[in-house]
């Protein structure tokens, strides 16, 4: 104490604010699609065996593909296929026992059959049809394969980790492009941490499963909050909701808050051919387009970003299908429909409306009210699993209200930080016939973004 007062009593205040770790707000998208069925070996050392003429490599027993290189050292191929060796039922045959001395050690650079068992697929010795995760895209091609148009989950990774900037992505690589390797593919993601699905197959049938698996994962008893992100078949028309084979027509048997249908069906993404070493580009789809959405709106931490006036890079619209798609009354068309609108911008493609596929209300067609809704209810779950579960109970009104004030410091934070304009209702409830259970209720108001201006004019005489 510095300096006189008067005798009495003074009291500090030194509650302190109730602290929590908030959780991440970055989603991560799961692509899902074709790449190299294949997988790569770099500069195996091999042990010249000491009797015959072949020498067995690591995954021989898998199916040898190609050999790229053999060489006395790691970097070297001074070994020539047809003059040296030969690659005979998964086995280096040498042509002459000299070559390389028994005991002696050589490199060997060689792809091999990605291994595949559809009845242990989670089994990474048997099966590398799996679900991964990559934060970087060199990560990518050393497992997946090249950036080329037969690997258009490369593709989309490129996409995602170098020209968006993601920090991790998920992928599950398809044996083959068809149903019943995509539904294997939801299957095995079904309690993996992903956010935002991308099947990268324009067809109905697998959409359908996309559709049905965001629904089941986002019941509140699977509680894994997801969002489908889908668009049609090259050349598909906007059409209107009696055509089931339109984009119009698709999107009506879908309305679901979970689900985004693009409007555009096909794009040029441009890469690198490896073989002439010149930028070429080729032709995706609906689907393609959506992921490459949804990776981009996947590189804002933000809940409630908006993508609208949004430039997507990274992929190009064709110009030449003004007419059936992006001309005003097309555009007004796919909008009424409830897709997401985009269409040709430098730079990119411009979003003109970040629809869901659900028009039924606004709070269900715009896509940062349910990414909001998603994290509040990620974040609500975490903080009482982290901070309560496990607490037990010695007065039961206390606790109650001890939670009560717990959940209004954490809507109190996402009113801070933007996720949420105002809370309405928080209520906790300790039922008094399952004594183990804590009930909670809240409600707030979103927050919405500015679509439309409406004004009057008048000339005064």
């Amino acid at each position: 104490m510095t300096g006189y007062r008067l005798p009495g009593t003074i009291i500090e205040d030194v509650t302190k604010t109730t602290s929590y770790t908030s959780l991440s707000t970055q989603r991560i998208p799961c692509f899902i699609g074709v790449a190299s069925p294949y997988k790569t070996v770099k500069y195996e050392a091999v042990v010249r065996s000491s009797t015959g003429l072949a020498d067995s490599l690591v995954y021989s027993s898998a199916g040898i593909y190609t050999i790229t290189a053999v060489g006395a050292q790691r970097g070297l191929s001074n070994y020539i296929e047809g003059v040296h060796w030969n690659l005979i039922a998964d086995q280096i045959v040498w042509t002459s026992s000299g070559i390389v001395a028994a005991g002696a050690t050589y490199y060997v650079s060689y792809k091999y059959v990605r291994p595949f068992d559809p009845d242990n697929l989670t089994d990474s010795e048997l099966n590398d049809y799996r679900y991964k995760e990559f934060t970087q895209f060199d990560e990518v091609v050393a497992d997946l394969g090249e950036d080329i148009p037969d690997h258009p989950l490369v593709m989309i990774c490129k996409l995602a980790l170098r020209y968006y900037g993601l920090p991790k992505i998920a992928v599950v690589q398809v044996y083959a492009d068809s149903t019943t390797y995509y539904e294997m593919a939801l299957e095995l993601i079904k309690y993996r941490s992903v956010h935002d699905i991308c099947l990268l197959n324009s067809s109905s049938t697998v959409r359908a499963l996309g559709v049905n698996h965001v629904q089941v994962c986002s019941l509140p008893d699977n509680g894994r909050y997801r969002m489908l992100w889908t668009g049609a078949p090259v050349g598909t028309p906007i059409g209107d909701e009696t055509d089931l084979t339109s984009i119009s027509g698709m999107i009506a048997g879908i309305r679901f808050e979970r689900v985004v249908f693009v409007n555009a069906t096909r794009a040029k993404y441009y890469y690198i051919d490896p073989i002439t070493n010149t930028e070429q580009y080729t032709v995706v789809d609906g689907a393609f387009i959506a992921a490459a959405v949804a990776a981009y709106r996947d590189s804002f931490t933000y809940p409630a970003t908006t993508l609208l006036n949004k430039v997507i890079g990274g992929l190009t619209l064709f110009t030449e299908d003004y007419d059936d798609y992006y001309s005003e009354y097309m555009l007004t068309q796919a909008g009424a429909a409830s897709a997401f609108v985009m269409t040709n911008s430098a730079g990119g493609m411009k979003v003109l409306d970040d629809l869901t596929t659900d028009n039924t209300t606004v709070e269900r067609n715009n896509i940062n009210i349910i990414t909001a809704k998603d994290y509040i209810m990620f974040d609500v779950i975490f903080q009482m699993n982290s901070q309560f579960r496990g607490t037990v109970v010695t007065n039961r009104e206390s606790y109650s209200s001890t939670i009560r004030a717990f959940l209004s410091s954490l809507f109190a934070g996402y009113r801070r930080n933007g996720i949420i304009e105002a809370v309405d209702q928080i209520r906790v409830t300790l039922p008094s016939d399952r004594r183990d259970t804590v009930y909670i209720y809240f409600s707030y108001y979103a927050v919405y973004t500015h679509k439309y201006t409406e004004g009057e004019l008048a000339i005064v005489i």
